[in-house]
């Protein structure tokens, strides 16, 4: 399986959060693990940073043992989005860390009613995935590191890299266990490790222990002398399929990858010249806004000047423009005169526009607030051309023609505005 995985991709084994947010994409950091370009020559690794990493098409992502946590709960019978929906409250009596803002894989069946679940940050899942898209590396599957190393019957497997632990005691079963620089610190860690394993899935025959470098072999000699087992050491292994991939956590998350996919870098400076240009309009919108509001506000002082001055009796000024009409109507009205919207004023301009067949071409008028509303004969209307002749003759009196249908004889004429 191993040997299958770097035929396809190359693995890299990710550091602990605690390092990786600030070191990823600098420091060497990264254990990256390549096919030999000898295929006899069996696999060759080298640490590196992000940046500089060797090209690649895909890559197979191991996470830290220490960042996933496996579990084993009785799920109810839902799928897709609601099975998501409901993990958080399956599981947050099972987790040190707020269950709304970790990624959850579900895996294998565990015993008769159980599945395996795998948990990780979903911060830090999104960081890292993201980290290599960006460089246009896809990332084919991402791994539980504790569920990555390879197992016999009988025995356990340990991972010692990353100043960290990786510990498979079963198919289904693993963790991560904190170590540390310091070779006697080391040992303790190896020691505490193997115990707590112990008492959680009984003693193994013998352990396989795989490490980056030498420098963990005198800790694991003495972590084997002190617990009385077998501890092969060797170098780093390439990972092994399985049972479960991160990425079925990311499968409902479109919106939050797209998001981890763009290089927000890039886009700063448009970005300040877009808040820059939406700036500069609303500074200016408001400019314009102001004077238009002191325009307004100087023409309404001049309007109600103007109307105080023609009716220095008025008390109470609302509407200067409404209330001149209305005076000035009040005013023609005394002295006998008509306005232009008055009755007979109206119809005989509209008598006018008719011409000769004024005579027999209305069945009815009506007038009401200034406009006659008439009914024509249907005769009167034949033809294509009617309509528009009778509303060119209206506009030639002052007078504006509207019919109330295409179908109806029925129109309404008032002053043209």
């Amino acid at each position: 399986m191993a040997a299958t995985i770097l035929k396809r991709t190359a693995a890299i084994w990710v550091p602990p959060r605690s390092v990786g947010e600030r070191a990823l994409g600098t420091e060497p950091v990264l254990v990256a693990m390549l096919p030999a370009a000898d295929s006899g020559a069996g696999v060759r690794w080298t640490r590196v940073s992000l940046a500089a990493l060797p090209a690649m098409k895909s890559v197979t992502l191991v996470f830290d043992a220490r960042d996933v946590t496996l579990l084993t709960a009785k799920l109810p019978p839902l799928s897709g989005a609601r099975l998501t929906r409901a993990l958080p409250n399956i599981v947050e009596d099972m987790l040190l860390q707020d269950a709304q803002g970790c990624a959850f894989a579900v895996g294998p069946r565990v015993g008769e009613d159980h599945r395996l679940l795998a948990v990780i940050d979903r911060g830090w899942l999104e960081f890292v995935a993201g980290a290599f898209e960006r460089r246009g590396i896809r990332v084919s599957a991402a791994l539980p590191a504790q569920l990555a190393l390879p197992l016999s019957p009988g025995r356990w497997s340990l991972a010692c890299l990353h100043d960290g632990i990786a510990v498979r005691t079963g198919e289904t079963e693993g963790f991560g266990w904190s170590a540390s620089a310091d070779p006697d610190f080391r040992t303790e860690a190896l020691v505490a490790a193997i115990d707590a394993a112990a008492h959680g899935s009984g003693k193994a025959d013998g352990i396989a222990a795989f490490a980056e470098d030498r420098s963990w072999q005198p800790s694991v000699e003495r972590a084997a002398q002190r617990l009385g087992l077998p501890i092969g050491l060797s170098g780093l292994p390439a990972p092994q399929g399985a049972p479960i991939d991160l990425l079925g956590a990311r499968q409902h998350g479109a919106g939050r990858r797209w998001l981890a996919s763009v290089d927000w870098r890039a886009w700063r400076v448009p970005a300040a010249l877009a808040v820059g240009c939406l700036v500069a309009f609303l500074v200016g919108l408001n400019l314009d806004w102001g004077r238009l509001a002191r325009e307004r506000t100087a023409l309404r002082a001049e309007m109600e000047a103007a109307f105080r001055q023609a009716f220095p009796n008025a008390q109470v000024v609302v509407d200067p423009m409404l209330q001149m009409q209305r005076q000035v109507a009040e005013l023609r009205l005394r002295s006998g005169q008509s306005g232009p919207d008055d009755f007979l004023p109206l119809l005989a301009r509209f008598s006018s526009a008719l011409g000769p067949r004024a005579v027999d071409a209305l069945a009815a008028v009506e007038y009401r607030g200034g406009k006659l509303r008439v009914r024509f004969r249907p005769a009167f209307l034949e033809g294509s051309s009617a309509r528009e002749t009778l509303r060119a003759a209206c506009g030639q009196q002052g007078l504006k023609l509207d019919f109330e249908g295409e179908g109806e004889g029925i129109a309404v004429i008032g002053p043209a505005s």
